[in-house]
């Protein structure tokens, strides 16, 4: 049995081999669905009219307004329901495979492991084994060690997994892969030619206000692109290093601690790669552009209005 590293290289290579047989014209067939799921939506769907039809001849044997016939109606129309789902799902799976094809283009360096293993092996058609619910969503596993057949089984019909590797996720909850922040990075340029003009025309450097604009765009933005930020080139010159890579080599002491708390933070940047520290993130890259700008613009740095919360998420392992 292979071990964690070398079933993560196998779906990586993989992945790329299967979505390299893929383009947005098969994609948008609305006609067209991917052949690992055919034989489990297939199954599905003929088990569910073979049960739509049971209901259907149960339903003419009680009166209208029973609740016997009531109950019935219900379970009919759920079904019903079911198939409507599905077709969705379909569509949200096959956007999914051209989108990740896509992203992978551009991935930010602040996308996890997790993350990206998670969506080659969906999207990429590496996964273990696929489940449709009750209610026609679909669900996949996806497990760093092999699965025997009969596990494979037991979850493709019930939808259950209680080992202790691995993990069952709905496609609606499949994680983002983190793009390059090209909004952010752009912002931060014009910010560095706005600063340098003020400085030439003899205006003070205004640090509460270069942190608050800073720390706007990166709230507007969102986590992703927070993340992405603190893991980018913000100097677009190829040999800028990112201020995560910084930070893990060693920056001034300001930059380790909770900007809200006054907690230590972690020396590594994997917290940084968590959607829910985006709101600690965020003020402490906020911090490291008003610095910057500050050495651009010359004079005193004001002390940033830290007024907005941002917790840490107690989750992270110290």
């Amino acid at each position: 049995m292979e071990d964690n590293k070398a079933k993560a290289s196998r779906i990586t290579a993989n992945s790329m081999k299967y979505l390299d047989r893929y383009d947005d014209e098969t994609m948008t067939n609305s006609n067209y669905v991917p052949e690992n799921i055919q034989g489990s939506i297939n199954d599905y769907i003929r088990n569910s009219r073979s049960e739509f039809d049971r209901l259907t001849d149960a339903e003419g044997s009680y009166d209208k307004s029973s609740d016997e016939h009531i109950a019935v109606k219900k379970e009919k129309e759920h079904i019903a329901k079911t198939f409507v789902n599905i077709k969705n799902q379909i569509d949200q799976y096959k956007q999914g495979i051209s989108g990740f094809k896509k992203d992978i283009t551009d991935m930010s360096k602040g996308t996890s492991d997790l993350s990206y293993i998670t969506n080659a092996a969906i999207y990429g058609n590496q996964f273990d084994e696929f489940h449709i619910d009750k209610d026609g969503m679909f669900n996949f596993l996806s497990s760093p060690k092999d699965v025997d057949i009969d596990a494979k089984n037991n979850y493709r019909k019930t939808g259950e997994w209680n080992q202790p590797l691995g993990a069952s996720i709905k496609l609606d909850d499949i994680p983002n892969i983190i793009k390059e922040p090209y909004g952010q990075k752009a912002f931060v340029f014009k910010l560095a030619e706005k600063t340098k003009v003020e400085k030439d025309s003899g205006k003070p450097f205004d640090g509460d206000w270069t942190y608050n604009s800073t720390l706007n765009n990166l709230t507007e933005a969102g986590p992703d692109a927070t993340i992405a930020t603190a893991f980018t080139d913000l100097a677009g010159d190829g040999q800028t290093k990112s201020f995560a890579r910084m930070y893990e080599e060693g920056l001034k002491d300001e930059y380790y601690v909770h900007p809200d708390t006054g907690k230590a933070l972690p020396k590594d940047v994997l917290w940084m790669k968590d959607p829910a520290n985006a709101g600690v993130l965020s003020k402490i890259l906020a911090k490291y552009v008003t610095n910057t700008m500050k050495d651009i613009g010359g004079g005193t740095i004001l002390t940033p209005n830290m007024n907005q919360k941002g917790e840490m998420i107690e989750k992270i392992n110290w």
